[in-house]
């Protein structure tokens, strides 16, 4: 169990891509959009959504997700408003870990709309970091508490048991949920 934003969540929570696109359909509208997340990092992925469909309330300002991946060994979730500059994001590894650093693009607040406007995004920048952390600490197979592992080159957060499995010959079994239409899987 963790929480993300004050509520806990149940990380055995079976839920999909597909499941998190029907529900929450707006979230999903860039056609540019890459999605390629590990099965176990789904729940966080649900509750993220979930926590952004609620702070913006009946007014959905042309938000979507334009990418969401694994980076340095953690998920990373990135977004966009319809009609608006995105900032800047910019990871550097360093021996320590990742620093992670949001370069806002220059706005003028001329209005209560603007200031409204930069609360949202603020708000949904920190609960999408906030869901990054969790990333740290869930199996990104299976959804069980897990820590970082180097391994033989990527850093892939695993539990005790997928880490053992990684170590064999045969590896880990696919853990990749994407987005695509049924006719992409057709040879």
């Amino acid at each position: 169990m963790f929480k993300l934003k004050g509520t806990e969540m149940n990380t055995q929570q079976a839920t999909s891509l597909k499941d998190l696109q029907a529900r929450y359909p707006y979230q999903f509208k860039d056609p540019e959009l890459g999605i390629a997340l590990a099965k176990g990092w789904v729940v966080v992925f649900a509750q993220l959504c979930a926590d952004v469909d609620q702070v913006l309330g009946q007014d959905k300002r042309g938000f979507h997700w334009s990418q969401v991946k694994n980076k340095f060994g953690s998920g990373r979730f990135y977004f966009q408003f319809t009609g608006r500059q995105p900032d800047l994001r910019l990871d550097i590894q360093m021996p320590g870990g990742v620093l992670s650093q949001v370069v806002p693009f220059e706005r003028r607040i001329r209005s209560d709309q603007d200031r409204s406007f930069e609360q949202v995004k603020t708000a949904i920048q920190r609960l999408a970091m906030l869901a990054e952390v969790a990333t740290k600490r869930v199996c990104l197979v299976c959804g069980k508490e897990a820590s970082q592992d180097a391994g033989t080159g990527y850093v892939l957060v695993l539990c005790p048991e997928h880490r053992a499995q990684r170590q064999q010959p045969e590896g880990l079994h696919p853990f990749w949920e994407t987005l695509r239409d049924d006719k992409d899987d057709e040879v």
